[in-house]
């Protein structure tokens, strides 16, 4: 298991994000954590930064990423700084913008970083989706380590207001998909069923039978039927976007 200070978690794969990651291009990785997904877009053919504030990552995420910045991503002066002149044909804020105070005014921040023709690629949890909403109606709205309700969010998205989010910071969203939330609602289960094995492994639940048999047998299933409604069964919305063109 990974700390940053009193926050623990798991490694996990952002699949919705990564459906519609570039290739072949460069890309910043906005609060990139480990590097996990960094990994994952470099396999893509990608050159990736990533940019955290975590010291406690750095070492980790220097060695999986073409290049890593220790900053505080909120900071635009201090991000300004350390990248310069640099321009990306995509920033990404893969489960990002939900622990942040300003999610518009970090996005907006980050657009001078963005090739004329790049795109922002955001994942945020759906507050929305049916467990949550279950809670509700029993009058619970519980924080938890990981998940939906994680007790490090500080802002919570439906698929409106983070249209709406994107809109406000210059954002176009060309395209919004979902990551399941049916199967998602008992993962803290499963991380601490294969934690138990390993406890040191960050990647312990990604690594497991239990993983390779759901992405095989059981996200194919899901994945349709959180197509077909969204605003219940969507753990997180992944949306593309590009800067808004000025009108005349």
């Amino acid at each position: 298991m990974f700390e940053l200070g009193s926050y623990e978690y798991f490694e996990d794969e952002n699949i919705a994000l990564l459906r519609h990651s570039p290739r072949g291009r460069r890309v910043l990785d906005v609060g990139c954590g480990s590097g996990l997904l960094g990994v994952r877009l470099r396999e893509l053919g990608n050159t990736v930064w990533g940019a955290d504030s975590a010291q406690e990552i750095a070492e980790v995420a220097a060695e999986r990423l073409d290049r890593f910045v220790l900053v505080d991503v909120t900071d635009a002066g201090r991000v300004a700084a350390a990248l310069g002149e640099e321009r990306f044909d995509s920033i990404v804020f893969a489960d990002v913008l939900e622990h942040l105070p300003d999610p518009v005014g970090t996005l907006k921040s980050y657009r001078r970083f963005l090739q004329p023709d790049g795109s922002v690629l955001v994942s945020v949890p759906n507050v929305a989706v049916w467990n949550v909403r279950l809670g509700l109606l029993f009058g619970r709205f519980d924080y938890t380590p990981t998940g939906t309700l994680d007790k490090t969010h500080l802002r919570f998205f439906t698929r409106a207001n983070l249209q709406r989010a994107l809109r406000e910071a210059g954002l176009h969203p060309t395209t919004i998909d979902v990551n399941p939330g049916i199967a998602r609602a008992f993962v803290g289960r499963a991380k601490s069923a294969v934690a138990k094995g390993d406890p040191g492994n960050r990647r312990a639940l990604l690594d497991s039978r239990l993983y390779r048999l759901y992405r095989r047998l059981i996200y194919p299933v899901e994945y349709r039927l959180a197509r077909l409604l969204p605003g219940l069964l969507a753990f997180q919305y992944v949306a593309v976007a590009r800067v808004e063109e000025a009108g005349p």
